[in-house]
């Protein structure tokens, strides 16, 4: 009897770039990987697991795993961008590669994504990081040989994307090779923590291609750079090379240029969806900007089709377009989006899709109760309160009111007009639309 197909899991973003690490010769021969519980009685000790990247191709097994451990991250250091939270349960195991010995690699710069087996270097220096290039890093270097490590993962701070960031360490090590200098490039499959794991983990990486890791003695102002950026400020010029310079504002060009999500949040019948409209009309006559509204009939039936009014289905509808709205600021258009989106933590998730590739701007319409109950046409309220419609916002199920909104408004005594030019007083002022 032929042996059981090993079960399959597809981690977090975090694992998985851990993994690869370990694949491409850098990590850890023992991975731990979070499973759902549902997955764990399948799971024997010393038996197999099958991880899947998040196309669900298969990239690893895990064997000889030991028993499943549930495990508590709440007294940790914070988790980098994408990682599971507190409290799940975790299988270890031995790590070994199911792709073959010919298959390469894929994505952009697949070529650059060489492990310390392929290359390995001696009496080299290594500047290693997730952002381009600093100029501090560079000085610190010296003429000494120069290993670039791109670090391509999930991020605590946002930036350029590892696509960015490797195409400014090859234009910088072209400069550089021009200039007389030895220098190299290598992308790395790693997660970026925020804190203190960053450097350890780029001690491992310089030594593992026995490179010495440059550690500056100052590191450029992220803040300045984001108020340059923004046009608040001069651009920082010293702390960057101009390659590493290009890749940011490739990532976050002018304003007028970037992609922006525009979230109203509000209970049912405070008139969100009438004032993103109006919005959208008045932006779609302009034809200033690319905008799309992401709201009613067209959100229901192609991105929550089969969801119910759980809080679980109500947070995978506010991920779904948030998702969408991510894609569509990714490519310099305006996305405008006006479900209830009751809960902090779901609109915070999408400010954290949004602002990796733009900006996030959240419209609190402060509508009470009383006043959109008032309203309600289609007597939802009224059945909410009777208990036919259970989960309902507002009346059975809590809507946790913004407190870092960047515009309030209160459709009771503002009429629809006074509020859409509210919003865009707000957008002109932001410099993301002229008028």
């Amino acid at each position: 009897m032929a042996d059981p197909t090993p079960p399959t899991v597809t981690p977090d973003p975090v694992t998985l770039a851990r993994i690869e690490l370990t694949l491409l010769g850098i990590g850890p021969a023992i991975a731990s990987v979070p499973v759902p519980q549902s997955l764990r009685e399948h799971v024997t000790t010393g038996g197999e697991l099958i991880v899947t990247d998040l196309e669900g191709a298969p990239v690893a097994l895990l064997h000889d795993v030991a028993a499943p451990t549930t495990t508590d991250r709440a007294d940790a250091a914070p988790a980098a961008a994408g990682e599971q939270p507190a409290g799940v349960v975790t299988i270890a195991g031995s790590v070994r590669a199911l792709s073959h010995d010919d298959e390469r690699p894929t994505g952009p710069y697949a070529a650059l994504r060489r492990g310390p087996a392929e290359i390995r270097f001696g009496g080299w220096s290594a500047v290693v990081g997730h952002h381009p290039v600093d100029a501090h890093a560079l000085a610190a270097a010296h003429e000494r040989p120069l290993l670039v490590v791109v670090m391509d993962g999930p991020r605590h701070i946002p930036g350029p994307t590892g696509a960015q960031t490797t195409r400014a360490a090859v234009e910088l090590r072209d400069r550089l090779r021009h200039e007389g200098r030895t220098v190299e490039v290598v992308t790395v499959p790693a997660p970026h923590y925020g804190d203190h794991r960053d450097a350890e983990l780029a001690a491992h990486v310089a030594e593992a291609y026995g490179a010495d890791l440059v550690r500056p003695d100052q590191r450029p102002d992220l803040t300045a750079l984001r108020a340059g950026l923004d046009g608040a400020a001069a651009l920082p010029e010293d702390d960057w090379p101009p390659e590493s310079l290009r890749a940011w504002q490739r990532w976050l060009p002018p304003r007028p240029d970037r992609g922006l999500v525009l979230l109203f949040t509000g209970l049912s019948g405070s008139g969100k969806s009438t004032v993103a409209r109006a919005v959208v009309d008045h932006l779609t006559e302009s034809g200033e900007r690319t905008i799309t509204l992401l709201d009613g009939d067209l959100v229901r039936r192609h991105l929550s089709a089969g969801l119910g009014f759980s809080r679980a289905d109500r947070d995978r509808n506010i991920e779904r377009i948030g998702f969408v709205a991510a894609e569509i600021a990714r490519h310099g258009g305006i996305a405008v989006c006006a479900p209830i989106a009751p809960f902090a933590a779901t609109r915070d998730r999408m400010r954290q899709m949004a602002e990796a590739h733009g900006d996030f701007l959240l419209v609190h319409v402060a509508t009470p109760v009383e006043e959109c109950e008032r309203r309600d046409r289609k007597g939802l309220y009224a059945r909410a309160r009777a208990g036919e419609i259970p989960e309902f916002t507002g009346v059975s199920s809590p809507y946790e009111a913004p407190t870092t909104a960047d515009l309030v408004l209160d459709t009771t005594h503002t009429t629809i007009e006074e509020a859409r030019d509210a919003v865009l007083h707000l957008l002109a002022a932001g410099r993301w639309v002229t008028s």
